[in-house]
């Protein structure tokens, strides 16, 4: 492949980390919450759970269960997301740092009400 091609894939997957690490960074803090729901983030962060790069997967992951922790309106936003499955099918065959980014996931919907924990465990 030329220098030039390969360079853009490289920038292209340096631009995905940075933003993925930035949005789970920015979601440790409630008063950015709001700004990155209205700004869509769960459908974002939602095709990053399958990206080819497992550290982009475990920072979506880490994203996501920070929402959920957040509100019960933002676990349902990840129910509402089909997120659950994406996460629960991926569990075999990842790494135990994704597999621990996703058990929090799971936790954060599930903490939340008696329906959301229902939802965890049809999602498998």
């Amino acid at each position: 492949m030329s220098r030039a091609v390969l360079q853009v894939f490289e920038d292209y997957q340096a631009s995905r980390t940075k933003f993925v690490q930035t949005v789970a960074e920015l979601a440790m803090r409630p008063q950015n919450i709001e700004a990155l729901q209205n700004a869509g983030v769960m459908a974002l962060l939602r095709p990053l759970l399958l990206d080819t790069v497992p550290s982009i997967q475990q920072s979506a992951a880490l994203a996501l269960g920070r929402l959920a922790n957040y509100s019960e309106a933002l676990a349902e936003s990840v129910v509402m997301n089909e997120v659950l499955p994406q996460l629960v099918y991926s569990l075999s065959e990842q790494n135990r740092y994704y597999k621990k980014a996703a058990a929090f996931v799971l936790r954060a919907v599930a903490k939340h009400s008696p329906e959301l924990a229902q939802s965890v465990v049809d999602a498998g």
